[in-house]
């Protein structure tokens, strides 16, 4: 996300000089390999010049840059199901501009306002697009400490995470967990020792409070997954050559962490259910013609986004499913494209130029089997999710409230089973993948300790399963 900001800055740098009156263009579908491509321009503000999608959340809700007819950057919401811009979010300290990073389905979003090289805010925004400072670790010096935070991704139960510099004498940037936006972070610590200087950063954290980003160690910056308040140090593809350096960038709600090792795109695949495994590592492919490429983010079906580039080809959005990589391209008449967010609906937002006006637009891509066929792939698993929205632990005659969801590419419609544990069950058919509405509340009438969980059954049979939620009832 942050390379993406860099690309579109950049831009703005340009738009500066050179007035527009771009429109935005409508949605065009092509074909690569065995996939059909559809790319949207999400356009621009009226009279703007130059707009960046940065995040999307399960809801299809967008968050991103704008220029408006002042050259001013706005922070501008748009419904990734319909292209409209539904809202605005605020900015925070007027010296600069807030950038919104990661966007939960509870449309709250985390990002970072750069006043300068050296200054930095931590930035939280409320549902309602509402801008709030987050708070340094404690301990650091009240006048230094505010201005030295960056957010970079928030959870569906609003925890935070980012980095926290310390003040005198270390100076050290700590790796943060924010519970919430009022008070102090979690320092979450380092890998090991850094031969030039102690740091570490996080950069996503799943539902399940499990964290990714990068440490010193050695003489390297590596990649490193928190969970259960330990740091697990991600392995690289040479083996465990700490000299080798990995970044860790976003982690799903299913044990998949992805990043790079070296110039190559991996991924890292862990069980969420013990606490003792150790992530194992897999590369993704480099696109034909590319040097490098660099996953952004990952949903709950293991689709992984991102972008590739080379020294004698500009940076294209890339799509890795199943394991394969699906080149995006560019739209006609651009010259690059990146790719900063994927839902579980399978939604891929970020950044390019288009023909006119040579500026950056925001743009969102869907990718599906082409002519119906598989893709080269067989019939895709649904991906189930459950979270809970009220207390875990209640009392005999009380209720739990979930939030019941699913994302599927292919193959409805569906069935669903919502598994109480307590010898009951919530079932029902959808033909819409996302939320499933009025699966709950669900009243407990005994004692004990029972396992919610959630499956979903496609049109073909394919049966896909979510997490599992522990009721206790006293």
């Amino acid at each position: 996300m942050k390379k993406a900001f860099e690309l579109f800055a950049a831009t703005i740098g340009l738009a500066l000089c050179v007035m527009t009156n771009a429109e935005a263009a409508n949605s065009i579908t092509y074909t690569v390999g065995g996939w059909q491509i559809t790319a949207t321009d999400l356009g621009l503000l009226p009279g703007g010049s130059a707009s960046s999608a940065l995040a999307i959340n399960n809801r299809g809700e967008v968050a991103g840059l704008a220029t408006d007819s002042t050259w001013a950057l706005q922070r501008p919401l748009w419904d990734g199901n319909t292209g409209a811009i539904f809202g605005m979010a605020d900015n925070f300290d007027p010296a600069s501009t807030a950038v919104p990073e990661h966007r939960n389905d509870n449309g709250e979003m985390v990002g970072t306002e750069l006043i300068n090289q050296n200054l930095y805010r931590g930035v939280y925004w409320n549902s309602t697009g509402q801008a709030f400072g987050l708070p340094p670790m404690a301990g650091v010096d009240p006048l230094y400490g505010p201005v030295h935070v960056k957010a970079h991704g928030i959870n569906n139960l609003g925890q935070m995470v980012g980095v926290s510099k310390a003040s005198a004498p270390t100076f050290y940037l700590h790796a943060v967990l924010w519970q919430i936006k009022d008070t102090p972070p979690q320092d979450l610590g380092f890998l090991g020792k850094g031969d030039y200087v102690d740091y570490s950063e996080a950069y996503g954290i799943n539902d399940l409070g499990h964290v990714v980003g990068n440490s010193a160690l050695g003489p390297a910056i590596r990649g490193f997954l928190w969970r259960d308040g330990r740091m697990i140090n991600l392995s690289s593809l040479s083996g465990g050559t700490v000299s080798e350096g990995t970044a860790a960038v976003a982690v799903n709600n299913k044990g998949l962490a992805v990043g790079k090792s070296n110039f190559y795109p991996v991924t890292w695949k862990y069980d969420i259910a013990n606490s003792s495994s150790t992530p194992a590592i897999q590369q993704l492919p480099i696109p034909s013609g590319f040097f490098t490429a660099v996953p952004t983010a990952v949903n709950d079906s293991a689709d992984v986004a991102g972008y590739a580039g080379s020294p004698n080809i500009d940076a294209h959005a890339i799509l890795w499913r199943n394991r394969q990589a699906v080149d995006l391209g560019v739209w006609p008449g651009g010259h690059y494209s990146v790719a900063t967010g994927i839902n579980n609906l399978g939604q891929i937002v970020g950044t390019g130029t288009i023909a006119g006006d040579n500026l950056d637009h925001a743009l969102m891509w869907t990718v599906v089997a082409a002519g119906g066929g598989g893709g080269g792939t067989t019939n895709a698993t649904p991906s189930a999710s459950l979270q809970a929205t009220s207390s875990t632990s209640i009392r005999v005659g009380r209720s739990l409230s979930v939030q019941a969801s699913f994302a599927d590419p292919d193959n409805g419609p569906w069935s669903y089973k919502l598994d109480w544990g307590d010898g009951s069950a919530t079932t029902g058919n959808t033909s819409n993948t996302g939320t499933i509405s009025g699966i709950s509340p669900h009243v407990y009438t005994r004692t004990g300790s029972f396992k919610a969980k959630l499956a979903v059954t496609d049109g073909k049979g394919a049966v896909g399963g979510s997490n599992t939620i522990t009721v206790r009832v006293r």
